[in-house]
């Protein structure tokens, strides 16, 4: 049996039921699960697709080595089979933004990641955002539970609602339940607040990138959990029951968090 994160084998002697071969891997599998979260289940089926391709110019830089990213991207073949899905959302760079955009069709919206910016000297303004163009979803608002920040460690933050751009109580309440007042009863009404159901989606998402040593088959570029979770709740309104196709599967991470998303 292979380990559920890292796919490397189990050590002898684990116990018969372990799903991870160390300590690290099954911290890193929790994390990932919890922030990604969970759909509940669709009345009717959505074809869905995601594309995060090498973006325009940054193939050989980046990518020259990888078996599937060595040449340039044909953007308007991409979008041209995107169209062919109910709803999709392609990741691009904010330089490439107004040529791709203007190869995609009328409806189109632009979505906000802000991952903050890279550590270097700049003479000008440093980029700190990615845009996400995505087109159709499901129009509703009943969505996965927000993620409950008592389950969340200190650098934990990947787990925190508020690193949705606009969020108020409305939408979660933010708490450490280490330190909420009263007593026992008090705390748990606090938890309870901050895994309410989500009736706001928003098209913007404030989350930093960190070095993850611990992906399998990591690849520059592979988005964080949170923005899954993101991308699925609140860019396409998808459940579990949709199809879901990821056209540049890189690290495999995306499609690992469709399967934690969809599986109840």
């Amino acid at each position: 049996m292979s380990c559920a994160w890292c796919h490397g084998p189990i050590p002898a002697g684990s116990r018969r039921d372990a799903k991870t071969c160390s300590k690290r891997c099954r911290q890193a599998l929790s994390r990932f699960r919890r922030t990604v979260g969970t759909a509940e289940r669709a009345a009717s089926t959505l074809r869905l697709a995601y594309a995060d391709p090498p973006y325009p110019g940054k193939s050989r830089r980046y990518y020259a080595d990888h078996p599937d990213f060595a040449g340039e991207v044909d953007h308007r073949a991409l979008i041209e089979q995107l169209q062919e899905f109910d709803a999709w959302a392609l990741s691009t760079s904010a330089e490439a933004l107004q040529d791709v955009l203007a190869l995609c069709p009328p409806g189109s919206r632009v979505a906000a990641w802000t991952r903050g910016a890279r550590h270097t000297v700049s003479a000008g303004p440093l980029n700190a955002w990615e845009p996400v163009i995505y087109f159709g979803g499901r129009q509703d608002v009943s969505l996965p539970a927000a993620r409950d920040m008592s389950r969340g460690s200190s650098d934990d933050t990947s787990a925190d609602p508020s690193h949705h751009a606009g969020v108020d109580v409305s939408r979660a309440a933010v708490v450490d339940t280490s330190r909420a007042p009263g007593d026992d009863a008090s705390r748990a009404e606090v938890s309870r607040v901050a895994t309410r159901d989500v009736s706001r989606r928003v098209d913007a998402l404030v989350h930093g990138v960190t070095a993850r040593a611990t992906d399998p088959g990591h690849v520059t570029g592979a988005k964080p959990a949170a923005f899954a979770h993101w991308l699925f709740a609140d860019l396409l309104g998808a459940r579990a029951g949709d199809e879901f196709t990821d056209l540049f599967p890189g690290s495999g991470g995306i499609m690992r968090a469709w399967q934690l998303y969809t599986a109840g």
